[in-house]
């Protein structure tokens, strides 16, 4: 960066590096206005751990999908504005944030949170407590509860996803995902292989 006059007029000569054709480019500016970096906040992973979102390559919050759920953490009733989500201008700042707001007065409307049906559910006499399927779960919607039997998993259906690995998981069995238990699954497979008998 240097000041120099061109055409009598006085400028601010940049010369940048151009990877794409491999030179330096060498830019006239009236005005070269510096900023400074903007940087992750220093709890951005605690925050991070205690909603079980994921944080992108540079160290900010990563929405649930670019296009689809732009404000939107795949943990669910969590949103995302600001410059939370990567340094931007106030105006994008401003619109994100109407959007975030948008989505939860959209939960926030409804009396009631209606839940998949596919979700698991664990049988008591065939937990032996041994938290494997806790330590499975991404969505912490497994927990231990006192029973007259000791302790044993429990799901908490809102929070359960329904995608099986604590299924996958448990070494007793103990925990069976809803509409997907092995009887019908072999059902699926029974019927599928069986032969048709023409008459």
């Amino acid at each position: 960066m240097e000041a120099t006059e061109e055409e009598g007029k006085p400028v601010i000569r940049v010369t940048v590096p151009d990877p794409i054709l491999g030179q330096r480019l060498e830019l006239d500016a009236d005005v070269l206005s510096l900023a400074a970096a903007v940087v992750p906040s220093a709890g951005t992973s605690d925050v991070a751990g205690l909603f079980k979102i994921t944080l992108g390559q540079d160290g900010f919050f990563k929405e649930a999908h670019v296009k689809l759920r732009p404000v939107e953490f795949s943990a669910d009733g969590v949103f995302l504005c600001g410059t939370a989500h990567y340094p931007k201008h106030i105006q994008e700042t401003i619109n994100q944030a109407y959007g975030a707001a948008g989505r939860a007065l959209t939960l926030l409307s409804h009396d009631t949170v209606v839940a998949s049906g596919s979700v698991c559910e664990v049988n008591e006499h065939d937990c032996i407590s041994c938290g494997a399927c806790i330590t499975a779960c991404s969505y912490d919607a497994i927990e231990f509860v006192d029973t007259p039997k000791g302790k044993k998993a429990r799901v908490n259906p809102v929070l359960c996803k329904g995608d099986g690995v604590c299924n996958a998981k448990c070494p007793t069995n103990a925990i069976v995902l809803k509409h997907f238990t092995d009887e019908e699954i072999f059902s699926q497979i029974d019927a599928a292989t069986e032969k048709t008998v023409h008459v």
